[in-house]
């Protein structure tokens, strides 16, 4: 009897030191979870950019501020806002200055971003055409990834639905639950993570892409039309290849600002006052 008592007060105890490790596993892993969860989101939002707007990274452009001045650099592209650097720095009353930051609320007022095209008889001018002719007439590889890309953002809203429905799970009954606006955090880790993946699926955009087509940009003095090839675009940006441009005042500000001004432009307008307005024949 005595040796039965004995096992069963070991059993016991090892019963509830099982128990307790278990309880504190079940409250840590969510805070964990959690934790983690936001690290990443935090992470992968801050590199996050326009997919459109990271294609003229590193390039020589040029662009109109907020006031109507026009200056010529090379952009860097940030998560939050962007970078002008001058190809030599301009004198100011408080000394030299290197370069332009444009912050995020400033970048969505600029009305368009124009890089010059390479000279033909250049290796990036051949390197250029390449990637025109890859736009025109995408290879098997690109058109199924458009495809996969293109699915998802179909579902994008249902998968937003599903992964804060498995945010709100893991955090219910658990100790997530007992943290202040856990459930707001856990909500805006899913629709974050839903974000992530650039692009805004819409059909007749999609339909166009690789042709020629005419947009019609809205001014302080009316509207300006100017054709090109409709590369990509996003909910912020058209990205239109192989734009000659037309409007005379237009091209005088560019051709007063790069040295040697071709034919050809690659012009990334804002679809805050930018749209497609008509399709062209080859």
């Amino acid at each position: 009897m005595q040796a039965i008592s004995k096992n069963s007060l070991v059993f016991t105890l090892n019963f509830y030191k099982v128990r307790l490790v278990m309880d504190s596993f079940a409250f840590w892993l969510p805070l964990i979870f959690l934790f983690v969860s936001a690290l990443m989101g935090t992470a992968l939002k801050r590199r996050a950019r326009d997919h459109c707007l990271t294609k003229f990274h590193g390039t020589q452009i040029i662009l109109s501020d907020l006031n109507g001045v026009w200056h010529a650099g090379v952009v860097n592209v940030f998560a939050q806002g962007i970078e002008l650097v001058f190809p030599e720095p301009r004198e100011d009353n408080l000394g030299p200055v290197r370069s332009l930051v444009i912050h995020p609320n400033e970048v969505d007022k600029i009305p368009f971003f124009i890089r010059p095209a390479p000279q033909a008889d250049t290796r990036a001018g051949v390197i250029w055409e390449k990637e025109l002719a890859r736009i025109r007439t995408p290879s098997f590889s690109d058109r199924v990834f458009r495809l996969v890309l293109n699915f998802y953002n179909m579902l994008r809203d249902a998968f937003g639905q599903a992964a804060q429905t498995i945010m709100g799970a893991i955090s219910k009954d658990s100790s997530v639950g007992k943290v202040k606006n856990a459930d707001k955090r856990m909500n805006e880790i899913g629709s974050g993570i839903t974000d992530l993946v650039p692009n805004a699926w819409e059909p007749i955009l999609e339909k166009y892409r690789g042709q020629r087509v005419i947009i019609e940009h809205k001014t302080t003095d009316g509207k300006l039309c100017e054709a090109g090839v409709l590369e990509d675009y996003s909910s912020k940006y058209l990205l239109l290849r192989q734009v000659s441009v037309q409007n005379e005042n237009l091209r005088k500000s560019i051709e007063t600002r790069v040295k040697k001004a071709g034919n050809s432009y690659d012009v990334l307008f804002s679809r805050n006052s930018t749209v497609v307005r008509n399709t062209l024949t080859d």
